[in-house]
């Protein structure tokens, strides 16, 4: 009995190992963009955690604008694509902050920092070695937006420091000037104080000089002379009573209106004298007096009134 053996299909084998070298590189490929897609995530999860690391750093209250940027240039170094070589500079406002490993190379990227328009500062990140080129020399393109990123809430923070800095000094000064009113305030009340109690002194003495000394001067002076010298002497008496009175204050005001003549002869009615009795006195015919009275009245603006006019000034 005779058995036959079957050849293997050595087509089929050859097609069956194509098959497999090809799913074989596939799976290579796969697993490369695997490593890329994995190490792009890496990359873009360390840019995150940058940023989220410099906002919370800028919204420290208390920290000081220094130490804020000096903490903003620690944290950038580990999300750069080889941290381990990686060093940065901040430039800003005349200052300077930098990593400990910083050293200036051909390997850098740069972004400017403005704030209001102007440019204030620059930042700075520099690997150390070569690396082989990516979309920027060595830097990722991802790099350049994080980094202009970074430059930009520098300027942001800058702007609202300096904000924050000018309203504390403007509070400062107007806490400063209010305190100096209230002093000045204190000040003038004592001093005002201390002006009406000279003033209420000063006319104490003023009435105890004349009640005294001069209306007793005046009563034995009257005592002789003729009957003119008596009416002047006793109109003189009446004004020295009346020098702490309104009356001298008021028709000093009027005075820009009334005559010499007419203010001698506003005093003189005040204390009751008659027409004729200022006539007699003054040596003018009782018509001039009357004229006078009238100009007077008219000045003072009771002209065609039914005001006396001795009780009118008696009652300035």
């Amino acid at each position: 009995m005779n058995h036959t053996v079957e050849q293997p299909d050595i087509d089929a084998l050859v097609r069956r190992n194509r098959e497999l070298e090809q799913l074989e590189q596939d799976h290579r490929r796969m697993e490369l963009i695997f490593k890329q897609q994995a190490h792009k995530l890496q990359e873009r999860m360390k840019e995150i955690n940058c940023l989220y690391g410099i906002s919370k750093i800028l919204e420290q209250t208390g920290l000081s604008l220094e130490d804020t940027f000096q903490q903003v240039v620690n944290i950038i170094p580990p999300s750069w694509q080889y941290p381990e070589i990686t060093c940065a500079q901040l430039l800003i406002n005349d200052q300077s902050f930098r990593t400990d490993n910083y050293k200036n190379t051909f390997w850098k990227q740069q972004a400017e920092i403005t704030a209001y328009g102007e440019p204030i500062g620059i930042l700075t990140v520099c690997y150390l070695e070569k690396r082989p080129d990516m979309d920027e020399g060595p830097f990722l393109a991802e790099e350049r937006s994080l980094i202009d990123a970074i430059a930009q809430l520098l300027g942001r923070t800058s702007k609202r420091k300096q904000a924050e800095a000018e309203l504390r000094e403007s509070r400062r000064k107007l806490k400063e000037q209010n305190q100096q009113l209230k002093e000045k305030n204190i000040a003038l009340r004592e001093v005002m104080s201390q002006l009406r109690e000279e003033k209420v002194d000063l006319e104490k003495r003023v009435l105890a000089n004349v009640e005294n000394l001069l209306l007793p001067l005046v009563k034995k002076m009257g005592e002789q002379g003729s009957d003119l010298d008596k009416e002047y002497l006793k109109l003189l008496e009446d004004n020295i009573a009346q020098l702490t009175s309104s009356f001298g204050t008021k028709i000093c005001r009027l005075h820009q209106r009334l005559t010499p003549r007419e203010n001698e002869i506003c005093n003189m009615i005040r204390t009751g004298l008659s027409s004729k009795e200022i006539g007699k006195m003054l040596n003018l015919s009782y018509r001039s007096v009357e004229t006078y009275r009238n100009h007077i009245r008219k000045k003072l603006g009771i002209t065609n009134k039914q005001i006396n006019l001795t009780s009118y000034l008696s009652g300035l």
